[in-house]
């Protein structure tokens, strides 16, 4: 049954969340975006569904309890890839039904008038079942003996609950659901609540009735059932299981401690206790690209939290800890709070972004996961400053619009956002203003400005004026700095516009920008930049400056030749997360012909002699984007001198390839530094992977996990047929999906081209667990041999993408035919995306087609500056 979630905070939380006044929620029904009339309104689904997975059909019928709040003839519901038997009203019978297949629509046309009140909808209906992760699917797959296999999933987001029964899928209309699913009796069947009764019918199926929901939105609703391992546990109370296919189990182990560790850690964060009775996670072979928050029962992906030590490196276990930190973050904002209209995804997506990161930094702070926060920041600001940026909260009209919202900005720059605003206002006051959010809108749907009230409740500031640029203007702002002496004391000239990349037009926004000003190292003034420009005091002369301490902002600063080579002189005196700061702007600015190649190569020699791994991870990242450029090109050979000259002493300051792993992030940044070696063409980096890959033939266990995964991609990369085929045999006969796509992938990178057309053939064949893989092989085969690959992709596209959802069709389509910038003419790639893509997909086309072209640019930019850096070395 459900737990009351607000009849008593947790022990721990602090008063300070119990002096908040709780907020009135805004968003009503009426008010809410979205197609369908607001007249009748769900209240609870009793939805019973029988799939079949011979015809491939949902034999389905619903009772739905609604509100009709205006007079009507006629209810209208979401359905797709449905028919509908009979829809009755009271026990009254429809006088037409029909179906929209464009609109997606069913409109329900009754012979009397429906008067205001509650009423009984009932509808029998038959689904069709997906063969890709859309609705109600059945996953494929090699079980633990290597024999075929399936079960059954569900995926709704964004709008796909009405493929798997008839319904208001928009977000808004929440409701209460109660679900009896009728599955095979050896399989185990899994949704968003406990299982109240399971009854056997017929010879070999059991008909499981789930305990009815919270209210909450069509996209959360969950149904999995197949033949499991479960590995269960609790936490504070809350049941938890994991559920694999068999044989998964102890990979799984992880996993299940992780979300012990998280959910009590959520409720004393939030001082929401978590409000279900169970949480389950339930990890799909094959699936899609990540992972499902539905409330009580998350999907995964299963590579991503499968861990087993004895074959994945330890750093695998923070990729595990953050995906399910991220989709548990989800089950209060997301689930028991959602947003109104998919225009507002942010404020699940950046809160889960922010969240993600906040939950892994603090139970595990050795990983040090704000750093790769920021990393990821850079990279989103690189699509940010294009032309075809948008706002984070933009229009959604349809269902496509809907499945592009999913993008870098709506994650990670509204999680970026939410960061700044935490460190402005302080974490005490942010947590509060959270509080009062969460408490205000418990099973309810927000907009914007009902988290701008609640901070700024608590705050006493105008939150709204502040959030307005980051949220609903498109791009961010760079920062001139300009700095002026007297007696000793810095006085620094500010000013501010648009940060652009492509000669887009910066246009007028001024942004509110919360600095943390870096006079020296670790001393910070916060200061709001909200005007054109202003000057500020900026501490001694003689100390280096960073005007966005600790990269907590969403901006980019550039400074004038006095304060960078201050920087420059104290580089290793300044923070890891300044030093990678000042890396990835003055890299920026160079790709974007704001500043030489210089200037970044001057931070990067002023870090000789480092080994902190992610600030020469950085410099491996800057040197490996720098190679990509010069692949093909005249340079090419002496950048790979260059390269090797300057990572061999790199690898003998971390101890060779046999230094001490004691720290996983040194181990780490040795793995990379040999992996680039090899990149290189370093011919006895070359010779020392084939000898230790001659060791694993007979002691599968001769390698470390982290240094084997190395080793086996050199190998592959140099490969020759006999090597090819042992890697490909390695792969099919593992029984761990990280391990067997290791092995794969190793082979898939071959350079040579008769091992490559083998790969693009096998694209073609792959395990079922795999198959969505193939167009990635095809993007990897396409680096060395863009013109075979392509030719490839031309005639296969509907095999590669055919069986794909169209919420995983969208990002496959466009990036795999964006990674041939290098080979392929940008008009050829711009008319196949056109020719593979809805016309309702031109913001994903035009974001592509804006990469290549960048792409392009900054080659023909950076190409004569790194050649003369080389030839001057």
């Amino acid at each position: 049954m459900k737990k009351p979630i607000f009849s008593a905070l947790l022990i721990g939380v602090g008063s300070f969340l119990l002096c908040v006044a709780p907020l009135s929620a805004r968003v009503s029904i009426a008010a809410a975006p979205g197609p369908l009339p607001k007249t009748v309104v769900p209240l609870l689904y009793d939805i019973n569904v029988v799939p079949n997975l011979k015809t491939m059909k949902i034999a389905g019928n619903e009772r739905v309890v609604v509100d009709v709040v205006n007079p009507t003839k006629t209810v209208v519901v979401d359905a797709l890839q449905t028919t509908v038997q009979s829809a009755k009203i009271d026990g009254t019978s429809a006088s037409s039904v029909k179906i929209g297949r464009k609109s997606e629509r069913v409109t329900m046309r009754f012979p009397r008038t429906i008067a205001v009140g509650k009423h009984t909808l009932t509808i029998a209906y038959t689904a069709t079942v997906q063969t890709s992760s859309q609705g109600l699917f059945v996953q494929k797959y090699l079980d633990e003996n290597g024999k075929p296999a399936e079960m059954i999933g569900t995926q709704m987001e964004a709008t796909d609950a009405r493929r798997m029964f008839p319904g208001w899928d928009e977000p808004a209309f929440r409701a209460k659901f109660h679900l009896t699913a009728t599955v095979p009796r050896a399989w185990t069947a899994v949704s968003n609540m406990p299982i109240a009764k399971s009854v056997n019918v017929g010879a070999a199926s059991k008909r499981v009735t789930f305990e009815t929901t919270p209210s909450m939105s069509s996209y959360l609703v969950v149904l999995c059932a197949g033949n499991f391992d479960r590995i269960s546990g609790s936490a504070n109370g809350t049941k938890i299981n994991v559920y694999g296919t068999k044989g998964k189990g102890p990979e799984l182990t992880y996993a299940l401690h992780s979300l012990e560790r998280l959910i009590p850690y959520y409720e004393r964060y939030y001082g929401i206790k978590f409000p279900l009775p169970k949480l389950d996670m339930v990890a799909i072979p094959g699936f899609f690209g990540g992972a499902m928050e539905n409330w009580g029962a998350m999907t995964f992906t299963e590579d991503s939290i499968v861990y087993n030590p004895k074959i994945q490196p330890r750093s695998a276990k923070r990729g595990v800890f953050d995906i399910i930190a991220h989709e548990t973050s989800h089950q209060w904002n997301g689930d028991l709070t959602t947003m109104a209209w998919w225009d507002g995804l942010w404020l699940n997506e950046g809160f889960a972004t922010w969240m993600e990161t906040k939950a892994t930094e603090e139970n595990n702070p050795t990983w040090h996961r704000w750093l790769g926060f920021d990393q990821a920041n850079d990279g989103t600001m690189i699509a940010d400053a294009l032309g075809t940026t948008h706002p984070v909260q933009m229009p959604v009209h349809n269902e496509t619009e809907a499945n592009e919202v999913f993008d870098e900005l709506s994650y990670q720059k509204a999680g970026a956002f939410l960061r700044m605003m935490e460190a402005y206002l302080g974490p005490q006051t942010f947590r509060k203003g959270l509080h009062a959010y969460f408490t205000a809108n418990e099973y309810a749907n927000t907009v914007p400005s009902d988290l701008w009230s609640a901070l700024s409740q608590v705050s006493h500031q105008n939150i709204a004026r502040i959030a307005n640029s980051w949220i609903e203007k498109p791009g961010f702002p760079s920062i001139a700095v300009t700095a002026r002496c007297q007696n000793g004391t810095r006085t620094l000239k500010l000013t501010q516009q648009r940060y652009t990349s492509d000669g887009t037009a910066p246009g007028s926004t001024i942004w509110a920008i919360p600095l943390n000003i870096e006079s020296a190292p670790g001393k910070f003034t916060p200061v709001l930049f909200d005007t054109p420009s202003m000057t500020v005091a900026g501490g001694h002369c003689n100390e280096p400056l960073v005007l966005n301490g600790n990269d907590i902002g969403y901006y980019r600063v550039s400074y004038d030749a006095a304060q960078r080579r201050l920087q420059q002189n104290f580089f290793r005196k300044l923070s890891v997360a300044d030093r990678l700061e000042l890396l990835d702007n003055s890299w920026a600015f160079a790709e974007d012909g704001k500043a030489k190649l210089s200037t970044v190569m001057a931070y990067v020699n002023a870090d000789a002699g480092d080994t902190n791994p992610h600030v020469v991870g950085q410099v491996l990242t800057l040197l490996g984007t720098m190679a990509q450029y010069e692949y093909h090109q005249p340079g090419d050979a002496a950048f790979k001198r260059y390269e090797i000259g300057y990572l061999r002493p790199v690898l003998s300051a971390l101890g060779g390839w046999d230094g001490a792993s004691t720290s996983v992030e040194r181990t780490a940044l040795r793995e990379s530094v040999i992996g680039a070696l090899a990149s290189a063409e370093d011919s006895a980096t070359i010779a020392e992977a084939r000898k230790r890959f001659a060791l694993l033939a007979k002691n599968p266990t001769a390698l470390a996990p982290g240094l084997k995964d190395t080793v086996v991609s050199i190998v592959g990369r140099y490969a020759d047929e006999q090597t090819y085929n042992q890697l490909m045999q390695l792969g099919m006969s593992s029984h761990n999906p990280i391990e067997m796509q290791s092995y794969m992938e190793s082979a898939f990178i071959a350079k040579d081209p008769a091992l490559a057309q083998k790969s693009l053939q096998m694209s073609l064949h792959l395990p079922p667990q795999f198959q969505s893989f193939a167009p990635v092989i095809v993007a990897i085969v396409g680096q060395d041999h863009p013109r075979m690959a392509w030719a490839f992709l031309l005639k296969h596209t509907n095999a590669l993408f055919g069986q794909m959802s169209g919420f995983d069709r969208l990002p496959y389509v466009s990036g795999i035919a964006g990674a041939f910038w290098r080979g392929v003419p940008p008009e050829q790639i711009d008319a196949y995306l056109k020719a593979n893509l809805p016309p309702q997909a031109s913001l994903s086309i035009d974001k592509a087609m804006a990469g290549v072209h960048l792409l392009l640019k900054h080659r023909a930019r950076l190409l004569p500056q790194i050649d003369a850096f080389v030839k001057a070395r």
